[in-house]
């Protein structure tokens, strides 16, 4: 019997937790995600995917496009275009967004300003109502130990109530979920975790490229003390695993054989091409999953390199504002203009975005 006192150790895939809306008793917020840290996952993803990154990044800069034609007061200290590229950050990530609505001390003049609240800090109420009608929310630095942080409350945003803090929520429906909106690209989340997966095994595989992994094998008897199995052990790793420990061993012993040691070198199988067809697929994927319909618009070349036709990428560049940039567009814009106006009273206002062009 073969006797293995060290192994190659493989680590646990750290995977997202799936998306649910779960109602707990006595917890008058609904938990986002089993764990209640679904959307710290949304956030982590962009540092995961360069792909995924690249893709969220060339929505934004898209949705915000030059700026707004004219740029309104949104308080004191903001102006409409700084507001608009944070809560379009948090859309297109989350799929939602929490504006805090400040009301003048006389409410009945109007909103004093508009505060944008990250969406990892806010939970959706639970509902007291059949309907699942949504009417408070609430704040937290750190859900994590929401009860040593503190939780403040807030209602719906109502224009026509002046006696508590209110929150205007703008979120992304799908008929799947209830109380939180839902990322366009929830479908690909494997996908981006794929595409980071990927990027850390080839990594490591050619740190590993000049001091292949081996398999050394003694068949000359068992060590007689562990003290004895420690030092062969540090010899080995000494002799044959290279800087950074770049190289992987393990070490068998057994009896009965010509005593001579056994070193078997265990091939990286990076050359196989496996992992560059299924990064090709998961890139694929990820575009797919933010409907954009060329690489080349957030920088990705194709097999061929970037794409040299004028015209082609005009195409896909009008293609990708018709179908996922404007239709963004329209729906925030059409949430914000009562909550600018409400900040902005007696004036006729009119959110027009200048759109960037291809160059």
């Amino acid at each position: 019997m073969k006797k293995i006192i060290q192994q190659v150790k493989f680590n646990t895939i750290d995977t997202l937790v799936k998306f649910e809306e779960k109602v707990v008793r006595n917890q008058p917020w609904v938990s986002w995600g089993l764990n209640n840290h679904f959307v710290m996952g949304l956030y982590d993803l962009l540092d995961f995917s360069p792909i995924h990154n690249a893709c969220v990044r060339s929505k934004i800069d898209n949705i915000v496009g030059q700026g707004f034609v004219t740029d309104y007061k949104i308080s004191e200290t903001e102006t409409l275009n700084d507001f608009f590229r944070d809560i379009v950050f948090d859309y297109i990530v989350t799929g939602n967004i929490f504006i805090e609505t400040i009301w003048k001390q006389d409410r009945s003049q109007g909103l004093s300003g508009l505060h944008y609240i990250p969406s990892k800090y806010m939970r959706v109420g639970s509902p007291d109502n059949v309907e699942l009608i949504l009417e408070k929310f609430y704040y937290c630095r750190d859900w994590a130990q929401f009860k040593r942080a503190g939780i403040i409350e807030f209602h719906q945003f109502d224009p026509n109530n002046f006696t508590n803090r209110q929150i205007a929520f703008i979120r992304d429906k799908n008929p799947a979920y209830w109380a939180y909106g839902s990322p366009q690209y929830l479908s690909v989340v494997n996908d981006i975790r794929l595409n980071h997966e990927i990027t850390v095994y080839n990594l490591a595989n050619l740190i590993n490229g000049a001091n292949p992994s081996l398999w050394v094998h003694f068949s000359d008897g068992f060590p007689q003390s562990e003290t004895e199995e420690r030092n062969i052990l540090q010899r080995l790793e000494q002799r044959y695993e290279g800087a950074q420990n770049s190289g992987k061993m393990i070490v068998s012993f057994s009896e009965g054989q010509d005593g001579k040691p056994d070193i078997t070198q265990i091939q990286s199988n990076l050359q196989q091409g496996f992992y560059s067809e299924v990064f090709e697929l998961v890139q694929n994927q990820i575009l797919a999953g933010h409907k954009i319909p060329d690489g080349s618009l957030i920088g990705l070349p194709q097999k061929t390199g970037f794409n040299s036709s004028a015209d082609l990428l005009m195409t896909a560049h009008k293609l990708f504002l018709e179908t996922s940039i404007k239709p963004i567009q329209k729906y925030l814009l059409r949430e914000l203009k009562p909550l600018v106006e409400l900040v902005n009273p007696g004036v006729d206002v009119k959110l027009e975005i200048i759109q960037n062009q291809v160059v």
